[in-house]
């Protein structure tokens, strides 16, 4: 294209700069915005309000890094690399994202929360893709910030019990972030190894692999001589723009009162909240418009490898103020439920 566009211009000389017409050419066409931008601009709006400032990295990688955040992906080599460290098109966001928090926090700027939406490029069967990606990153020190006060899930103390709160609340801007397509939000523990085997997740939409967060394993990030402990979160934003958005619902407030009971239980370490959802959820009580838990403790009197668990659950009904004997027996399977599954209920 270079070279016929030097052609197109020593041409045009020869005929002379003077004898074209002072008119640009007619176009007939229209723009057309592209399927995926509404979504593109949805989820750019809401990082910006959570607080992430958008970037952008380099387009390229090394081959370690290619081979370090992608799971097999095949590589795109380049002819002629500018370095080793920029040798092949990125299979991943995840080291230019490292890479620019490594760069703030040489900087004196502890608190960098970012993200960044654009391509990735890979060989599949013989041909080049190249999917999209959203990636978050923010040090642990920015995510501590944004902590509401006194507003810990974890009471536990010790810098374990930090770290966990710290881990939810990277969790909490992701599943801000991804609100508009889905609502059935599920997470599981499989994640690749450059994650923190336990401060990290993969996120699942109805079945569907969406995303994967936490901490960056600390071996990755003493390789990369990080200054603090950072979370990234790398979305697939194809198979997310498959789901698309939800439409919007309007729900009338209540006119009748809502009634909370709360349920502590001890847990195996192994049996996460889900579960116990999940398990509440098979009840078919259709007045439970709502369970979360309030508070998790381990050490004291918890013995080791479980947790105590407050959770609360909101009773509701659109026809009814509820009655006392309702509530009871409702109760009572949810207790009976939550047993089931291995908890023991506290005094």
């Amino acid at each position: 294209m270079r070279d016929s566009a030097c052609i197109f211009e020593e041409i045009a000389r020869l005929h002379g700069y003077d004898k074209f017409k002072n008119t640009l050419p007619a176009y007939s066409g229209a723009v057309v915005e592209l399927p995926h931008a509404p979504m593109d601009a949805t989820l750019r709006e809401r990082a910006l309000a959570l607080g992430y400032n958008e970037a952008l990295s380099l387009t390229f990688i090394s081959h370690a890094d290619a081979e370090r955040f992608s799971s097999g992906a095949q590589v795109l080599e380049l002819e002629n690399p500018l370095s080793e460290e920029a040798s092949v098109m990125r299979t991943s966001l995840v080291p230019g994202m490292l890479d620019m928090l490594a760069w703030n926090l040489n900087r004196d700027v502890p608190d960098a929360r970012l993200f960044e939406i654009a391509s990735v490029y890979q060989f599949a069967g013989g041909v080049r893709v190249e999917p999209r990606r959203l990636c978050l990153g923010a040090t642990a020190s920015s995510v501590r910030g944004s902590l509401p006060a006194s507003g810990a899930l974890d009471v536990s103390k010790g810098e374990q019990a930090m770290a966990a709160e710290v881990f939810r609340g990277f969790k909490g801007d992701l599943e801000t972030l991804l609100a508009p397509f889905a609502s059935n939000i599920n997470c599981d523990r499989n994640t690749a190894g450059y994650f923190h085997p336990g401060r990290s997740a993969r996120m699942k939409i109805d079945a569907v692999e969406v995303a994967q967060f936490g901490q960056i394993h600390p071996e990755i990030a003493a390789a990369r001589k990080l200054r603090q402990d950072v979370f990234l979160a790398e979305v697939d934003l194809d198979q997310l723009y498959k789901i698309g958005m939800r439409p919007a619902h309007y729900r009338p407030v209540a006119k009748y009162p809502a009634v909370e009971r709360d349920f502590s239980f001890v847990f195996a370490d192994d049996v996460s909240f889900i579960e116990m959802k999940k398990t509440v959820g098979n009840l078919d009580i259709a007045e439970v418009t709502e369970i979360h838990p309030v508070e998790i403790f381990r050490g004291g009197a918890i013995p080791g490898g479980k947790y105590s668990v407050l959770l609360r659950v909101k009773f509701q009904a659109k026809d009814r103020t509820l009655r006392d004997d309702e509530l009871a027996q409702w109760s009572g399977k949810i207790v009976t439920a939550l047993t089931t599954l291995g908890g023991v209920q506290r005094a």
